[in-house]
């Protein structure tokens, strides 16, 4: 028995639609999920809706997935079981996606001065119906164009961090998040600590947040070298364990669908039968 708690549709950037996502699920023998598109509640409504009428009995968990920095970082906070009407979270998510916008022109802008063909209107239409505006839909629209082999070959040519078009987006800190997350009454989980790259700066994030558990199982995991035991890491610290696919849907991009990176049901229990 399968579970992934870490799952975009397209009401950010991921591609597929909340209803595809429970298909998917269906076809891998995933009995959990967590729906956890950036900074944005309103996918799990449907992927849950849609579960329940087809009485498959998958368990469908709100989920979502902060965008903070820290110190030049990009940190990333998954939070679980909070109130989805709680104001500042909203209030603080809203303010995310708006500089999201912001960012996602500003990154167009630079791209179309080193003479590539494209506007942020296109961007826009592709993200049609996304709540989120995000990098891969700005790849997405250079890879229809023909200009780009694949998503993840704009991105390392030019809007990964520390390529020509990348830019930074102001966010609130992982602190921050957590916190929000807290007074939500969810509960904050540190998301890919591999992605980081700097285990000091994990282990600072882990000593100076206040968070519930850590991503231990990630496609991320799959890259490192040296490899790090993340799941004695968090034992070590009492936190709970969590994993997920961060399954986008990307041609190009590891996972292409749901179960292509398997997590056991029992491994992510800890998370799935949370009481607070």
């Amino acid at each position: 028995m399968l579970a992934d708690l870490h799952i975009h549709t397209t009401f950010s950037d991921g591609i597929n639609t909340p209803e595809a996502i429970v298909e998917q699920a269906e076809k891998a023998g995933i009995a959990a999920m967590a729906i956890t598109d950036h900074d944005n509640i309103q996918g799990f409504e449907r992927a849950y809706e849609y579960a329940k009428s087809r009485k498959d009995g998958i368990l469908v968990l709100r989920g979502v997935e902060i965008d903070t920095d820290y110190k030049g970082r990009d940190v990333h906070v998954l939070g679980y079981y909070f109130d989805p009407q709680n104001k500042p979270l909203c209030q603080a998510l809203a303010w995310n996606r708006s500089g999201r916008v912001e960012r996602v022109a500003r990154i167009v802008d630079k791209i179309k001065s080193f003479g590539y063909d494209l506007s942020f209107s296109e961007v826009r239409e592709e993200a049609a119906g996304a709540r989120s505006l995000g990098r891969p839909h700005i790849a997405r629209v250079l890879v229809k164009k023909g200009l780009f082999p694949t998503v993840n070959a704009v991105f390392d040519t030019l809007i990964a961090a520390g390529k020509p078009a990348y830019l930074r987006q102001v966010k609130m800190g992982p602190a921050e998040a957590a916190d929000l997350l807290h007074q939500a009454g969810g509960i904050a989980v540190l998301a890919h600590p591999a992605e980081i790259g700097n285990l000091a700066v994990v282990e600072t994030l882990l000593d100076t947040c206040h968070f519930d558990g850590m991503e231990v199982w990630h496609p991320s995991t799959l890259e490192e070298n040296p490899p790090h035991d993340w799941a004695q890491i968090a034992r070590s610290r009492h936190l709970l364990m969590s994993g997920g696919s961060d399954l986008h849907g990307n041609p190009g991009r590891f996972p292409l669908h749901l179960g292509d990176f398997p997590i056991p049901y029992d491994d992510v229990a800890g998370i799935l039968h949370y009481q607070p």
